[in-house]
């Protein structure tokens, strides 16, 4: 399939094909469900914690005598029914995360790239090089695009610019995807993918033999 290419600062360049043997093809809906659960669940902390009996200040002395009272038994105001007593069956820290076979989470990036292929919303850039931080710059850029205003849309790029993630994180509804470190959410949940050059070069030679 041919998809849109687009010079450094935006403006149409001409066309680009995209090998059907990556892009095209049945999408895996099981194993793209499945990677980006992996990755939700991976990225919660898990430091929720109740307390316990033991941790509860306070309750040493017994609220009341054993009997006479009229009331039940009662061996601290700390005890679970009581109001700033602990908490039974709380949540305790623990750890979220999944770990799936590489070669499924590689057919899951695989699945959401054949997904954004099929709405056709992919479009490929020459690489965008910034020696400076400036949002008002690379703002411009997705706008000649005609990405802003607009949906959420994701750009993939195959290197670590920080330049270009600190400006683009001052734009609400675009987010930074390293090629080599792909986000599934991310990516399935924006509207749009702007594959860099060498970010579909690596792409290419990543998926080759998949």
């Amino acid at each position: 399939m041919n998809v849109k290419k687009y010079d450094s600062s935006g403006k149409e360049s001409g066309t680009v094909e995209l090998p059907d043997s990556i892009f095209g093809g049945e999408i895996n809906r099981v194993t793209l469900h499945a990677v980006m659960r992996a990755e939700a669940r991976n990225r919660r902390q898990g430091t929720h914690k109740t307390k316990g009996f033991s941790e509860v200040r306070g309750g040493g002395k017994k609220p009341y005598r054993q009997k006479g009272t009229g009331n039940a038994r009662q061996g601290s105001i700390r005890a679970a029914q009581f109001r700033g007593g602990f908490t039974v069956f709380g949540p305790l820290p623990r750890d979220y995360s999944i770990k799936l076979p590489e070669k499924q989470r590689k057919s899951g990036i695989q699945s959401v790239l054949q997904v954004r292929a099929s709405q056709n919303a992919i479009s490929v850039i020459d690489d965008i090089k910034m020696e400076s931080f400036s949002t008002k710059s690379i703002h411009a850029v997705f706008k000649n695009m005609g990405l802003l205003p607009g949906n959420t849309f994701a750009y993939m790029a195959d290197s670590d610019d920080n330049f270009l993630k600190k400006s683009m994180g001052n734009i609400a509804n675009a987010v930074y995807v390293h090629a080599r470190r792909p986000t599934v959410p991310e990516m399935y949940h924006s509207g749009h993918l702007v594959l860099s050059q060498s970010a579909l070069d690596y792409i290419k030679e990543s998926f080759k033999t998949a």
